[in-house]
């Protein structure tokens, strides 16, 4: 990759080479609050879903519920990722949106589904998702409104909360200031594909038995547009192995969210 310049903060600025060799591409994803068609890149509404195709369950019979819906057609190129079809994800309309915290890669109370082939007539899909009935008061979904995703190429440095930043600048030593310029200039914060992560509370990946899940698949932060949050100021995660990913193969995926 040539070399990508980005703005430092003042304190930081002595370190500009060090921060510099972390700097990754992203596509940048920002939401407007609109119906969309069914093969578009959503959040939330009805999913892409061919006539014929199975609409996702969890094992207790329950019906998952569409989180995002990415048309890779619609996106930048970004090293690794698709170049087209869609990719869905769906969870579990509970308390925990889906999240089984003994197995956050066990893909029953979430689905991660691709789809190589788009069809871009109506006639071929499903439109009525009626069956799936009105989501109850005690049932959850992160977001209110549904939202089009807009999606633009970005490149940032590795986030303050990744696991891997305090050996990254091991040798630096960063005082406290610094690292809280570091914070507030460079936090990552955002909805994404690729690039670094953040949390609220901690990276799962500390974990040495998940670091097979070594890239960002997508990043949901909390936006205003369609209201979209987890829990009190939360954050989602999905990760893949790099290798998967270029496989197109998203069986196994990490699922995480953490709030405040």
């Amino acid at each position: 990759m040539e070399s990508i310049n980005i703005n430092l903060p003042e304190k930081l600025k002595r370190y500009k080479d060090k921060i510099e060799e972390t700097i990754k591409p992203y596509i940048n994803i920002k939401l407007k609050r609109q119906k969309t068609l069914l093969w578009e890149s959503k959040l939330g509404g009805d999913p892409y879903l061919e006539i014929g195709m199975e609409y996702p369950r969890a094992s207790s019979g329950e019906y998952l519920r569409l989180l995002v819906q990415i048309n890779f057609e619609e996106v930048p190129d970004l090293e690794n990722f698709p170049k087209k079809g869609i990719l869905q994800i769906f969870i579990l309309a509970d308390d925990v949106y889906g999240l089984d915290f003994k197995d956050s890669s066990k893909q029953d109370t979430f689905r991660v589904i691709y789809i190589p082939n788009v069809i871009k007539d109506e006639t071929n899909l499903v439109k009525d998702f009626s069956f799936l009935g009105e989501l109850e008061e005690e049932w959850y979904m992160p977001f209110s409104y549904e939202g089009k995703m807009e999606f633009i190429l970005k490149y940032m440095p590795i986030s303050w909360s990744d696991y891997r930043f305090d050996n990254t600048f091991k040798d630096i030593k960063l005082t406290e200031e610094e690292r809280n310029a570091y914070l507030d200039e460079l936090s990552g914060d955002g909805c994404r594909m690729g690039g670094y992560p953040i949390f609220v509370q901690y990276d799962p990946r500390e974990n040495e038995k998940l670091r097979t899940f070594d890239t960002l698949l997508l990043q949901l932060d909390c936006e205003d547009e369609c209201d979209l949050m987890f829990g009190d100021g939360g954050i989602a995660n999905f990760f893949i192995n790099e290798e998967d990913l270029k496989k197109l193969d998203f069986t196994k995926v990490l699922y995480n969210w953490d709030c405040c």
